[in-house]
């Protein structure tokens, strides 16, 4: 989701300010825990990653391999990158590019930038889903063409800014789109499915509780549906992860496996789910930086405990 209009309006004595705590606080070497009960998964790793190029940064959209060792991610900005992870003793040590380049539009031209706001990301093989926030719409890539899959009325009920941030596939195929915030008529679903042969299906509402919002979502090995949740406080971010079942009639549980303390990490919205080769499962989140200097783009990796 983009902030830069918020962070453009604020002055540099403030800029400052923030930078000054969220930098003590992420400094803090004692990793306590507020709610333990909320807060089964574990830090593994945490890698600060920077690129000189203008496209780079506004990461918001993530996807892994199977093993975990190749990512593709997309920025707010219609920006596509894949690469490979390095990882040491289990711990991220560096990226490495492979290929970069900017999305297209249904029509097959570089994607303009008054509809730029991509967010959510599916690889699927040679296939790919791209969902946006301006306007709010799911577009799928193939390796020679790129359409924009039919938008019900509902779309059009949800705020500038604040729609399809999470967009995951189940294992059985279909995709799962959650807005960031509800819509404006309280009739309209702000959970969808879509399959190719039946369309878009509203599943209801969203479990929102305690002022975080879902920016982040991905289906584990495990079948089970895991969402990245996003809380703004003033000097930093707050991050949440949550583990669903989905039926028929919409999301189901919601287990709390992370609840991170004020700037404890940046504004994490990308996020994917895979097993290691010790079995345990691993959600790697992404931080879009928003294009601002006193943040900063990381990856995050957190080994989580099994379904009961």
């Amino acid at each position: 989701m983009r902030r830069r209009s918020f962070f453009r309006l604020a002055s540099v004595a403030i800029g400052l300010l923030v930078a000054l705590c969220a930098a003590a606080l992420a400094a803090s070497t004692v990793w306590s825990v507020t709610h333990a009960d909320s807060n089964s998964a574990r830090l593994v790793s945490s890698y600060r990653w920077h690129e000189d190029a203008p496209w780079f940064g506004g990461m918001s959209g993530l996807e892994l391999s199977e093993d975990g060792t190749r990512f593709v991610a997309i920025t707010d900005r219609s920006h596509l990158v894949k690469g490979e992870i390095i990882r040491q003793d289990g711990d991220i040590t560096g990226l490495r590019m492979t290929e970069q380049h900017r999305l297209r539009d249904a029509g097959g031209a570089r994607m303009p930038e008054d509809v730029e706001d991509s967010e959510g990301l599916v690889v699927q093989g040679a296939r790919m889903f791209v969902s946006f926030e301006s306007p709010h719409r799911v577009l799928e890539y193939n390796a020679t063409e790129v359409r924009q899959l039919p938008s019900p009325r509902g779309f059009r009920r949800f705020s500038f800014n604040a729609s399809f941030e999470a967009l995951a596939q189940s294992p059985e195929g279909y995709l799962l789109l959650i807005a960031e915030s509800p819509p404006r008529n309280k009739n309209v679903s702000r959970v969808w499915r879509w399959s190719g042969a039946e369309g878009w299906q509203g599943l209801g509402p969203y479990p929102e509780a305690d002022g975080f919002l879902p920016v982040g979502a991905d289906f584990g090995p495990d079948g089970a549906l895991y969402v990245l949740e996003r809380k703004f406080a003033k000097i930093g971010f707050r991050s949440r992860l949550r583990r669903f079942d989905l039926t028929a009639k919409g999301l189901g549980g919601g287990e709390i496996l992370l609840n991170t303390p004020l700037a404890r990490h940046d504004n994490l919205e990308g996020l994917s789910i895979w097993r290691t080769p010790s079995g345990s499962l691993r959600a790697t989140m992404i931080s879009d930086d928003n294009f601002f200097w006193v943040q900063r783009t990381e990856l995050v990796e957190y080994d989580l405990p099994a379904r009961p």
